[in-house]
């Protein structure tokens, strides 16, 4: 016979990201959804690409390039409805171009560090 006084177990997980499931009793955990990228982190890329980009040694056209990728980028970012799909296409070409320059440099280690930092969590989305 059931213990009307045992409380009962509902489990509604839905969209959750590293979650814990188990017996406890009165168990609470928020989820929050991430899109992974803040405007103001994407803001700073952009301007560090834009003051940084002649020192990767790319040729013109790919320095140009990736220029002009990080203004689309910072613009798709804080615009009022971000289109994730456009971030993250935009984001990976902006990767290829920095892991592309031909002399491994702190400037690129630097690039690529905010690069993964503002937008490279949505990469593996």
């Amino acid at each position: 016979m059931e213990d009307k006084n045992e409380p009962s177990t509902t489990w509604n997980i839905t969209g959750s990201q590293d979650f814990i499931a188990g017996s406890q009793q009165n168990f609470i955990q928020n989820n929050v959804h991430n899109t992974g990228f803040k405007p103001e982190d994407v803001a700073q890329l952009a301007e560090l690409i834009r003051r940084n980009g002649d020192l990767l040694e790319l040729p013109e056209t790919q320095r140009d390039e990736l220029i002009q990728d990080a203004e689309i980028l910072e613009d798709e970012a804080t615009s009022t409805s971000p289109d994730e799909s456009k971030i993250r296409a935009i984001g990976r070409r902006i990767k290829e171009l920095l892991v592309s320059a031909p002399a491994d440099s702190m400037v690129q280690q630097m690039l690529l560090s905010a690069f993964d930092q503002g937008v490279g969590s949505m990469l593996s989305s």
